[in-house]
C-alpha cells in the first residue's frame, strides 16, 4: 500500500477528524477498496495500521482502535462539500463507518461501512478511464506520513484532488470564508485571521513535504474585504521539496535585503476601485500577467516571510499594470 486512492467526495469533508483519525481512515479506505468485492467486513492487524498511519500517532495498540471507534461514533458529517464529484448531490451527509470491532487476542481490527460509503468504494474500484477525473485522488502514503497538522493534511488532499498532472496546473473555484471554515472545521470571521492561523501555515507545511506542486492563493474582494479565495496549484520545475538551507545565501536572502517598500495606500485604493469596474475575466488576465512578472526565486514560497514577500511584490506588479491601463485610458479620453 504505497498509494491511497481516495474518493473526492471523502476529501472534501467537514474536517472534524483529528490528524490521527484522518490518516487511519485513509489506510482503512484503501485496504477496503482493494478488497471491496470480497466482503462487506474488512480486517487489518493493528500493527499494519500503525505502520501505515504512523507509529508516533499512537500510544498503544489499544489507542489505534480507540481512534477507529471515535470515527465510528462521529455523527453524520457533510461530504462532497464543493460538489466536485458530479455523481453525487453537492451536499451529502453520511457516516464514515457503521461499525468497528477489536479482536484483542489476535490484535485485529474489523470494520463495516454504511451503504453510501460501501457503494462509493465499490464503484470506484472499477473505474472507467473516461470517468477518472474528479472521482478520486491518489495520495502517496510516504508524503501523508510527513504531515503533523490536520489542516495541512486536509489542504494537501484538497489540492491533490484538483491538480492535473498532465497540464501541471489547476485552479480551485473561488471558495468563501464560510466554506473554508467548514473545510478546516474552524470558525474565523475574517480571511486575515483564517489565513494567519490556518492557511499560510498549512501551505508552508505542504511546500516542505509535497514534491510535485506548489500553491498560490488569489483573493477576491468586495469593498476591500476578502470574501473568497482560490488556490492555484502549479507544477514544480524540479521533483523535490524545498527546504531552506541555513548555511547558504539564497536568492531569497538577497531579496530580504532589498525588500519592496510598503504599498502606497492611496494608490492601492485607486487600483482596487478600478479593478471593481472590470469583469472577472479582465481581472484574471491582469493577475496572470502580474504572476508572470514574478522573479523565479520567489516561485516556491515556503516560509511565512517568503509568502509575505511574494504577496507584496505581486501586488506591486499588479498595481503597475493597472495604473498603466488607467493612464492609457485617461490619455485616450483627453
Amino acid at each position: 500500500m504505497d498509494i491511497i486512492i481516495k474518493p473526492s467526495s471523502l476529501v472534501d469533508i467537514e474536517n472534524i477528524l483529528t490528524l490521527a483519525q484522518r490518516k487511519v481512515l485513509n489506510v482503512l479506505l484503501e485496504h477496503s477498496r482493494q478488497n471491496i468485492h470480497d466482503s462487506q467486513t474488512y480486517s487489518l492487524h493493528i500493527r499494519t495500521i500503525r505502520e501505515k498511519a504512523g507509529q508516533s500517532l499512537f500510544e498503544s495498540n489499544t489507542d489505534v482502535f480507540e481512534q477507529i471507534k471515535a470515527i465510528a461514533d462521529l455523527p453524520p458529517i457533510e461530504v462532497n462539500i464543493f460538489g466536485k464529484d458530479k455523481k453525487y448531490p453537492t451536499r451529502v451527509v453520511a457516516n464514515l463507518l457503521a461499525q468497528a470491532m477489536y479482536d484483542k487476542e489476535h490484535e485485529v481490527v474489523s470494520w463495516v461501512y454504511p451503504p453510501f460509503i460501501y457503494e462509493m468504494l465499490k464503484r470506484y474500484n472499477t473505474i472507467q478511464k473516461s470517468d477518472e477525473i474528479g472521482m478520486y485522488t491518489k495520495l502517496p502514503l510516504a508524503v501523508q506520513a510527513k504531515f503533523s497538522s490536520k489542516h495541512a493534511l486536509a489542504l494537501w488532499e484538497f489540492c491533490r484532488s484538483r491538480f492535473d498532472e498532465k497540464r501541471g496546473y489547476a485552479e480551485s473555484p473561488f471558495i468563501t470564508i464560510e466554506e473554508l471554515n467548514k473545510l478546516f472545521h474552524c470558525n474565523y470571521d475574517s480571511w486575515f485571521k483564517l489565513n494567519a492561523n490556518i492557511i499560510s501555515k498549512a501551505i508552508q507545511d505542504i511546500h516542505l513535504h509535497e514534491p510535485t506542486y506548489f500553491i498560490l492563493v488569489r483573493e477576491q474582494k468586495a469593498r476591500h474585504k476578502v470574501i473568497a479565495v482560490k488556490f492555484i496549484i502549479q507544477q514544480r520545475l524540479f521533483d523535490t521539496t524545498i527546504a531552506p538551507k541555513s548555511n547558504q545565501k539564497t536568492p531569497q536572502t538577497l531579496f530580504d535585503e532589498i525588500a519592496p517598500s510598503a504599498i502606497d495606500k492611496k494608490r492601492n485604493a485607486a487600483v482596487e476601485k478600478y479593478l471593481g469596474t472590470l469583469s472577472t475575466e479582465q481581472q484574471e488576465r491582469i493577475m496572470a500577467e502580474a504572476v508572470g512578472n514574478m522573479p523565479d526565486f520567489l516561485s516556491f514560497p515556503v516560509t511565512e516571510q517568503e509568502h509575505t514577500n511574494y504577496q507584496i511584490l505581486l501586488t506591486l506588479h499588479r498595481n503597475m499594470i493597472v495604473e498603466s491601463i488607467m493612464q492609457h485610458k485617461s490619455e485616450g479620453v483627453t
